[in-house]
């Protein structure tokens, strides 16, 4: 019997919005914030999003709410992971003590200067993102929020959270 083989000419695209926030307070204030203004229910996430990146495990804090009626899921993700470097020990140092060092990674390395990203992934287009930037524009401790376009996003694959 042949083998058969499938290709697959197009990639999947699915249909989301991307926001991203400039903010500077931690995440589980933001998603709060977010949650009093937008009306929703983000809550944590058990598992974070983790990737290897030049061979060290950086995790991602993620803020998930399905929202019922309006048939869409709401992700608040990090952009920026901070992870403790412990080197080798200074061959010079009277007392072999290790440097710590902290290693900053990027979800997504093209907008290293976005502090979070809220992805709204839907199919019936009910979302208005317009109406949603407005909103989180309104939140003294968000300094600046505005839309991404898809076509930006060299690293897609980084924004798979399921």
């Amino acid at each position: 019997m042949p083998a058969h083989k499938l290709v697959l000419d197009e990639v999947f695209e699915e249909a989301y919005k991307l926001i991203a926030i400039h903010c500077s307070v931690e995440e589980y204030k933001l998603a709060f914030l977010l949650n009093k203004h937008l009306n929703l229910r983000l809550a944590r996430s058990p598992k974070d999003i983790d990737f290897h990146i030049k061979g060290t495990h950086v995790l991602f804090a993620l803020y998930k709410f399905e929202d019922q009626f309006k048939d869409c899921d709401y992700y608040l993700v990090s952009n920026i992971s901070k992870a403790e470097d412990l080197s080798t020990a200074n061959p010079n140092s009277l007392f072999g003590e290790r440097e710590r060092t902290i290693r900053k990674s990027y979800l997504l390395p093209e907008f290293k200067n976005v502090d979070f990203f809220l992805k709204i992934e839907e199919e019936t287009g009910g979302v208005s993102e317009k109406l949603l930037l407005e909103r989180i524009k309104e939140i003294p401790q968000v300094s600046m929020a505005y839309s991404i376009d898809q076509e930006q996003i060299k690293s897609k694959e980084n924004l798979i959270f399921d």
